[in-house]
């Protein structure tokens, strides 16, 4: 599951040698990733016969309110991979702060959408989908925090090369 999830980023964004990610391109690999995210969370959330249609009514109009934010981190990924070989501080503060600001979209995000699932089906179902949302989460920014270097691993490897 995790291999499926994480095939299609990879082979269109990091292995692609952070080149210029087109709108076009952004939406696909996003539109992608939500149909593979879409099947982990049916794999990792129990909704009961009688919640189901309710449920993933839902969870298709997040999937479709989150493409935004999902696109926003994608782009903040390629910029910064892009701006470490002219990196200053303006640059690292600006960077930083979307970081903050796409992290607190998507937490809302979540909370709305616990919220709304917890109203129509019940709340064990509701966590359930928030726990699958922040592990399946956590599980990509990491494995894309293990592709990208720090910025202090950058540097350090091109001082290596001085």
């Amino acid at each position: 599951m995790k291999t499926l999830f994480l095939t299609a980023f990879y082979g269109s964004f990091i292995m692609g040698g952070y080149a210029q990610t087109s709108d076009v391109e952004a939406e696909a690999i996003i539109n992608l990733l939500g149909v593979q995210k879409k099947e982990a969370i049916a794999r990792l959330v129990s909704v009961s016969a009688k919640d189901s249609a309710v449920f993933w009514k839902i969870y298709d109009e997040y999937q479709q309110k989150n493409a935004p934010v999902a696109k926003s981190r994608l782009q903040l990924y390629e910029t910064t991979a892009n701006s470490y070989s002219n990196m200053s501080n303006g640059m690292a503060d600006s960077l930083a702060k979307r970081y903050f600001e796409n992290r607190i979209a998507q937490e809302k995000s979540l909370e709305e959408y616990y919220k709304k699932i917890k109203a129509a089906t019940d709340a064990t179902t509701a966590f359930e989908f928030y726990q699958a949302e922040v592990y399946l989460l956590t599980y990509m920014r990491a494995q894309i925090m293990q592709r990208i270097p720090t910025y202090g691993e950058f540097r350090a490897q091109l001082k290596k090369k001085e």
